[in-house]
């Protein structure tokens, strides 16, 4: 009897400790992102408009660094632009992109492709078990 209370406490204080390491795992992957310098200005306004706008948003940045950086990272990482994919259309000026807008094309584990219309590239959807951030 004693040995198999042992044992449970051995199996709690391992998962415990597995759980802490994959916690430690992933906020390490987090914190150690870097954002492109370039991608951040095309898309800082959407991450902006969602916190406040122009007067909100400073605030909310400076105190909740980390998420700032992994809704960053959504806007501007989570996809990627597919060039000249169709044999008609114009260009896609990527800044125009809300990505959050075509979620709904995202596969759990395959990218996705998002064909709009009038366009000759792509939008390429990372697939959702590679996100950084869900939103």
């Amino acid at each position: 009897m004693n040995k198999t209370n042992d044992m449970k406490t051995n199996r709690k204080v391992l998962l415990a400790f597995a759980c802490i390491v994959m916690a430690f795992a992933t906020y390490a992957q987090v914190t150690d992102l870097k954002l492109n310098p370039e991608k951040v200005k095309k898309f800082l306004p959407y991450v902006e408009y969602k916190h406040g706008g122009t007067t909100g948003f400073p605030a909310w940045k400076e105190t909740n660094k980390l998420q700032y950086t992994k809704e960053m990272w959504y806007y501007s990482e989570s996809f990627y632009v597919k060039r000249n994919y169709l044999n008609e259309g114009i260009a896609l000026n990527e800044e125009i992109i809300d990505i959050s807008r075509f979620e709904s094309n995202r596969k759990e584990n395959e990218e996705a492709i998002v064909v709009l219309p009038g366009f000759k590239d792509v939008l390429v959807l990372l697939p959702a078990n590679k996100l950084i951030y869900k939103p």
